[in-house]
């Protein structure tokens, strides 16, 4: 191979490795921002009893999976208010061009009020949630397909994850020596 053919074969590698990566880049800021908005949704979807909406950024079979939570809910008279606190993205892995998983913690506050009454039946500070988000591209646009919950040693035995002040989601301080 002569001198010539070496360097254009190296300059094309490399360029294609940039707009790979620069592609990924801008793939995982579009992830991020489809979780973000879904949250957001959620939340709204839950206050106005509403989870139509949710199909921006969801399957319909998530948007349907939400809606009957949120009804049964309804049923119960009760309506969530929810906040979500803090969101942190821990890892995005890509299985392919066209789908990729999302692991997260997040803290959250939550209540349920009575819908005829609007009394305050149940609230819940500082819950912690570690979750995965399940994407899947279509027709060029990211939409969450499914939310797991991670499964710890925690969950495991029903004990709640201590939030960032050491408290359990009942306020309860977590032994030491115990995981969080």
């Amino acid at each position: 191979m002569r001198a010539g053919s070496t360097v254009l074969l190296t300059v094309s590698v490399v360029l294609l490795f940039t707009v790979a990566a620069c592609s990924r880049k801008s793939e995982v800021g579009e992830i991020k921002r489809v979780i973000s908005r879904y949250n957001e949704l959620l939340i709204w979807g839950y206050r106005n009893l509403n989870m139509n909406p949710l199909q921006e950024v969801a399957t319909e079979e998530q948007a349907a999976k939400l809606y009957h939570h949120m009804a049964a809910l309804g049923e119960g008279d009760a309506r969530m208010e929810s906040v979500l606190k803090k969101i942190d993205f821990r890892e995005i892995t890509f299985e392919g061009r066209n789908a990729a998983t999302v692991k997260t913690q997040e803290i959250w506050d939550f209540a349920h009020y009575g819908i005829k009454t609007g009394d305050k039946q149940i609230e819940e500070k500082d819950f912690v949630y570690e979750l995965t988000y399940h994407l899947k591209k279509e027709d060029r646009k990211w939409l969450v397909e499914k939310v797991t919950v991670i499964e710890t040693s925690d969950a495991a035995v029903d004990k709640p994850l201590a939030g960032p002040s050491g408290k359990d989601r009942r306020g309860q301080r977590t032994p030491k020596g115990e995981k969080k």
